[in-house]
């Protein structure tokens, strides 16, 4: 079962409800309707046939088409009632479509086209309730003026001609006026010539052309143009600025720009004015409406360039991902030799703490630890003991020499180093941004850092010779309560701040190529500390990135950036020998590596794309010398 067979059968279940009402609301027939001749097999399939077709008329809104083709199964099968449901809710629906386009053109300002549509829907559904609130105008339009029309106001109205609706074929070799008659004669329009007209001979070929084809041609051909004076009479004059302003006829328009500001109403008016000769233009800011007086084929060629202009520029959404990605890692590897010497006298500092200490040397002797004469093994108690403390040779050390030149080598311990440190951090923010057509949108992230740029502090008070104040500022009443002008006067700093942002700002500028393309112009900041001061103030580092780039709608742009990126190393040994092949193994090495990364994705959507032509209808405008 096909979808239109589906549709018409829904359609047909709803519309047998509607047919039981009609028929239950008409009452019980008192005559008997003579017996129906039964539809033939072809007929039905013809009905049924005309009843999809008219079903998928209706879905798309066809509504003319639904009604033609429902009527027309009626006929063949008269007693079906899904027929007949169908074609009358169809009729009702087509009266309701006429009447609100009667509206429409009423609105517009085309009084005959709308009362045609009602008349039309009166015609095809008189019962129904739109057309009966519609019935007043009917009649008033219809109905003979009582009062006499004003003849100034037929004047100032437009005229619009009334040719044959032929096609005609034209190959002559004239005079601009006989070219000019028998053009105009052809389509059943009489021609007034003035005496602008110059008498030169013109060439006009034109084949199965209508009247607004060869009225458009003619008048390229002789440099003329038309002013219509009734229905089938024009006036034709030479085409200059002086017969124009002296014969062509102004229309008066009125347009309303809702939504619009106050500059861009005025820059409507200055389109008017300026592109389109229309010097006659006032602008109502209160209701938002411009007024403007010019000849109907200016009015129509602004009509259709402020339509173009109203209806907007595109939209593109923006969906903007900001990785941000900091590693540190820090690497302690290697030994760390002995980088400090000391190198004493043996005698000499044994004789210093055997003279420092001579009552605990006597002890030592006394208690026969030691010898009177063996110095190095009451040194060596005394130092053991703890009772010398700072002493060199409390470390372990080494001897040579001998005698009284015997010398002590003391070297710091040996430290071998197996470190390791690291660390890794992401940071995302997923920003949607809506932009219109060559419209900047920015991004900011980060924060906003405070920067002292002046400041000021108040003056102390002095005592003033003034009657009813006892010093600068205080009155005796307050000097009365206890407040002196200590508590007034005391000089206060008070600072200027300006906060400046630190951290991204994006600027990004889209625009809709033809073909759906979407340019961005980047504009990329990235302002942070650079850790040192001027005067008091942080200086900024500043880094900037500019492109222009072309993406597919939905395509993505990836922009990376090395925000900071710092490498330490630090070595530690012996000079000469850690730099020898062999030893650098005696050698400890730290390494410290910041890296700090920014990734940016930038993808377009067009969520409006306002014009779709590559450009809109064009207008020949009259161009005098």
């Amino acid at each position: 079962m096909n979808l239109c067979t589906k549709y018409a059968r829904a359609l047909a279940a709803a519309f047998v409800a509607c047919s039981f009402a009609c028929a239950y609301a008409q009452g019980p027939d008192t005559k008997q309707a003579p017996p129906k001749k039964a539809a033939s097999a072809r007929e039905q399939r013809d009905a049924e046939k005309l009843y999809l077709a008219g079903a998928k008329a209706l879905e798309q809104d066809d509504l003319k088409t639904a009604e033609e083709d429902f009527e027309h199964a009626t006929l063949l099968v008269p007693g079906n009632e899904q027929y007949q449901a169908a074609y009358e809710i169809a009729r009702q629906h087509r009266a309701t479509a006429l009447v609100e386009a009667a509206d429409k053109a009423r609105l517009l300002g085309h009084t005959d086209e709308a009362r045609g549509d009602l008349i039309q829907a009166f015609h095809l559904d008189p019962t129904n309730p739109m057309v009966a609130q519609h019935m007043d105008e009917i009649a008033r339009d219809a109905a003979p003026d009582r009062e006499p029309r004003n003849p100034e106001a037929e004047a100032g109205g437009l005229i619009e001609l009334a040719p044959a609706q032929a096609r005609r074929s034209f190959h002559l070799r004239t005079s601009s006026s006989e070219v000019l008659r028998q053009v105009l004669t052809a389509y059943g329009i009489t021609p007034t010539l003035d005496s602008s007209i110059k008498s030169e001979t013109v060439r006009f070929d034109a084949d199965d052309v209508d009247f607004n084809d060869a009225a458009r041609m003619v008048k390229l051909v002789t440099n003329t143009f038309f002013v219509p004076l009734d229905p089938s009479r024009v006036l034709v004059a030479q085409d200059t600025k002086d017969n124009r302003t002296k014969f062509e006829r102004l229309a008066l328009e009125t347009v309303y720009f809702p939504g619009l500001t106050s500059a861009e109403i005025t820059d409507m008016s200055n389109v008017a004015r300026n592109l389109f000769d229309a010097q006659q233009a006032t602008i109502s800011q209160g209701n938002s409406t411009l007024t403007v007086r010019a000849p109907a084929e200016k009015l129509a060629a602004l009509n259709s360039t402020l339509a173009e202009m109203l209806d907007g520029r595109s939209e593109i959404q923006l969906d903007v991902r900001l990785y941000s990605v900091a590693k540190t890692r820090t690497l302690n590897v290697g030994v760390q030799l002995p980088q400090s010497w000391t190198i004493f006298n043996v005698p000499s500092t044994v004789n210093g703490i055997i003279a420092n200490n001579q009552s605990l040397v006597q002890q030592i002797i006394s208690s026969g630890l030691a010898s009177a004469g063996d110095y190095a093994a009451i040194a060596a108690i005394l130092v053991s003991s703890g009772a010398v403390n700072g002493s060199v040779l409390g470390q372990p050390f080494g001897t040579f020499g001998g005698g009284l030149t015997l010398t002590g080598v003391s070297v710091s311990g040996v430290t071998g180093n197996l470190a390791l440190n690291a660390s890794d951090s992401r940071s995302i923010d997923h920003i949607t941004v809506s932009a219109l057509d060559q419209e900047e949108a920015t991004i900011r992230s980060g924060t906003r850092y405070p920067i002292v740029t002046s400041t000021y502090s108040n003056l102390a008070g002095s005592s003033l010779g003034v009657a009813g104040l006892s010093s600068a500022g205080v009155s005796s009443a307050l000097a009365g309560l206890g407040i002196g002008s200590s508590a007034l006067s005391s000089s206060q700093t008070i600072p200027q701040v300006q906060y400046q942002d630190l951290g991204l700002t994006l600027k990004v500028t889209p625009h809709v190529q033809k073909d759906r393309d979407v340019a961005l112009k980047l504009d990329l900041k990235i302002v942070s500390l650079a850790g040192g001061t001027l005067n008091g103030n942080p200086i900024l580092d500043n880094q900037e990135y500019s492109a222009n780039i072309t993406l597919k709608e939905g395509a993505s742009a990836v922009v990376v950036s090395d925000m900071s990126k710092q490498q330490t190393k630090a070595v530690d040994g012996v000079p000469g020998l850690s730099e020898l092949p062999g030893f650098q193994s005696t050698t400890n090495n730290q390494t410290e590596n910041d890296v700090s990364e920014l990734v940016i994705v930038a993808t377009p959507r067009i969520v409006r794309d306002a014009h779709r032509q590559m450009a809109g209808q064009m207008f020949v405008l009259p161009v005098h010398p």
